[in-house]
């Protein structure tokens, strides 16, 4: 493998990382809540859309009646999590996180009594690319571009709108975001709703890359240690532990074997968390007497 192949497979794969590593961000900012269960949307996401796509056939009209199905699949989610979790109290985190984790246990039971086994093809376009005497996979490009315009609205939406400014507010001090005004509740919302559909997204992207089958789900868990590398609460920091994570993946793979990259996650987290406990963004909070 050259270069540029090494280059495009990291990538596509690191934007399927950073997209589940920015849901789970958002999620604890806000809450203090890791959401363990993005791996299981994304792949019902991922299902939904395959199931609509057959039924709407892939014309212009079927895609986008069949990707507002996922969407709003993926919004009832969101709902379903506020519901659940939005009532959490922050120092209560824990609960909160032990319930994503039975959400997803609900979720992987739910696949398998809906798809069983079932291992689908997404039906995107399945062409190659020359590029300098290589192939690619349109797919990939697809994914990439998708992925980095996703990534890039987030972050501008988050940094420089009022409901961004709100959200950090919300983020550094619930209490005090009340005080002023800030609709706590109707922003909770939408962080859940927003974490589920760019879990849904990721998870979309995850299968069009490879394929859709419910072990899938475990790509969620590459996007928990990307933001667990970049502190768990910093957006940029999540976006450069999956691309980490992602290129000591493909090195692996392109070095030694591919079975052996699924060490990677867990090697590289325990390594930063040796050096670095707190991920590579995240403040320590000392309190000192003066």
């Amino acid at each position: 493998m050259t270069l540029l192949p090494y280059a495009i497979n990291t990538l596509s794969t690191a934007v399927v990382y950073a997209l589940f590593a920015l849901a789970i961000v958002f999620a604890y900012r806000t809450s203090r809540i890791l959401l363990f269960c993005v791996g299981e949307i994304g792949v019902m996401s991922a299902y939904i859309l395959s199931a609509a796509l057959h039924w709407t056939g892939s014309t212009a009209v079927g895609t986008a009646l069949a990707v507002a199905a996922t969407i709003l699949f993926d919004a009832a989610i969101g709902i379903v999590l506020f519901v659940v979790l939005g009532q959490e109290k922050q120092e209560d985190s824990f609960t909160g996180t032990a319930i994503t984790i039975a959400l997803a246990i609900f979720f992987a039971g739910c696949m398998s009594v809906i798809w069983g086994g079932q291992v689908e093809q997404l039906p995107f376009p399945n062409g190659t690319i020359a590029l300098l005497g290589a192939s690619f996979s349109i797919v990939s490009f697809i994914s990439i571009a998708i992925g980095a315009v996703v990534t890039l609205a987030i972050l501008a939406l988050f940094y420089n709108t009022p409901i961004g400014v709100e959200l950090q507010a919300l983020a550094n001090n619930r209490e005090l975001a009340t005080l002023n005004g800030i609709p706590v509740n109707s922003r909770m919302l939408t962080v859940w709703i927003a974490a589920s559909i760019v879990s849904g997204l990721a998870g979309v992207l995850s299968g069009a890359i490879s394929s859709v089958s419910a072990e899938g789900s475990a790509v969620g868990f590459s996007g928990l240690v990307a933001a667990i590398i970049g502190g768990l609460t910093s957006p940029g920091g999540a976006i450069i532990g999956a691309m980490l994570l992602a290129a000591g993946e493909n090195t692996i793979s392109l070095f030694f074997d591919v079975r052996y990259s699924v060490v990677v996650p867990v090697g590289l987290l325990v390594a930063l968390l040796a050096v670095r406990p707190y991920g590579l963004s995240a403040r320590v909070e000392r309190i000192a007497r003066t």
